[in-house]
């Protein structure tokens, strides 16, 4: 994986991801949300705009930061809330909080039935292992301008 440094950062739509803006994102790999790419991947170098230290909380906010990986696959946003999510911490924090950039990967392992299981993982920058993340995701349909128009009024 390339350093924080030698990746660019990108800016999460408000309107998508409002609290994205405590964070500054720096995608590692040529993977993107809403790129239409081959695989259901993300992995990007993430780190709090406040430098908070990254303790059991910040590493689990982060287990689920990114956009769920079949972002990656897709042109349209739609939505996909999380059904069901559960953290395993390693012992990565026993001696106090990692601090500054952390790695963090999600990829959809499945995907059907208007379900998805995606996995993520959160690194510290020197590569320990903080934690491994499994959610299922309901998968609706993309918006359209009409039903967009139809939630804002309700």
């Amino acid at each position: 994986m390339p350093e924080p440094v030698d990746c660019l950062p990108v800016e999460l739509p408000a309107d998508l991801a409002l609290f994205a803006r405590q964070l500054e994102i720096r995608p590692a790999t040529a993977d993107l949300p809403l790129a239409g790419g081959p695989r259901a991947v993300l992995v990007a170098w993430v780190r709090f705009r406040d430098d908070r230290p990254v303790d059991a909380a910040g590493v689990a906010t982060l287990a689920d930061v990114l956009p769920p990986a079949l972002y990656a696959r897709w042109h349209t946003p739609r939505p996909v809330p999380t059904a069901e999510m559960t953290v395993h911490f390693t012992d990565a924090l026993d001696d106090g909080p990692a601090h500054g950039w952390s790695l963090v990967r999600i990829r959809t392992d499945h995907a059907g039935g208007g379900w998805a299981v995606d996995d993520s993982a959160v690194w510290s920058a020197d590569r320990r292992l903080l934690a491994a993340a499994r959610q299922a995701r309901v998968v609706r349909e993309p918006l359209t301008p009409q039903t967009a128009a139809g939630t804002m009024n309700s």
